[in-house]
């Protein structure tokens, strides 16, 4: 085999390797799309409601970790199927930062989820421009509220706000 000959099966074969990359590459193409939302958000309970108004339990949400989001792709949802949007509750702009926080009671500027009570289940959801979503974050208020006996919500002086369920 000549030196010529070689050359030609050597070009061949890169221009046959090129056509199946370029062609394996246009096929993906539709496949490829934007990266499911990520983040890490956590949540302290506060069951005595200290520092709240009138005493009421609440949740700090925290975005704790991951990249920053558009405020009104973070959603939050109760077992009732009530949900509100990050930027209904939050003052602090548009994008969530790691670090930034929202105060979750089931009143004021989120009185549109239930009040948080024993049992009560909430979701963290992460949402993307797609539509697509991810739980990052679901919590189960696995004890009692417990606000002092003087606060306006606890009627009967049994620790327990009225809207609760009292077993």
């Amino acid at each position: 085999m000549s030196p010529v000959v070689g050359v030609i099966l050597m070009a061949a074969i890169v221009v046959v390797l090129a056509a199946v990359v370029a062609s394996l590459a246009v096929g993906f193409e539709g496949e490829l799309q934007e990266p499911a939302p990520s983040g890490g958000f956590d949540r302290e309970y506060a069951p005595s409601g200290e520092g709240n108004t009138d005493n009421r339990p609440y949740v700090v949400i925290t975005h704790e970790v991951g990249r920053t989001v558009d405020a009104d792709n973070v959603l939050i949802k109760d077992d009732a199927g009530n949900s509100i949007y990050w930027d209904d509750v939050w003052t602090g702009g548009p994008k969530v930062h790691a670090g930034e926080y929202v105060h979750i009671d089931g009143f004021a500027s989120d009185a549109v989820l239930e009040p948080i009570c024993e049992g009560r289940t909430y979701w963290i959801i992460l949402q993307n421009e797609d539509g697509d979503s991810l739980v990052v974050n679901k919590w189960t208020a696995s004890t009692p509220p417990r606000i002092p006996t003087s606060s306006p919500l606890d009627s009967n002086d049994n620790h327990v706000p009225d809207h609760c369920p009292n077993d």
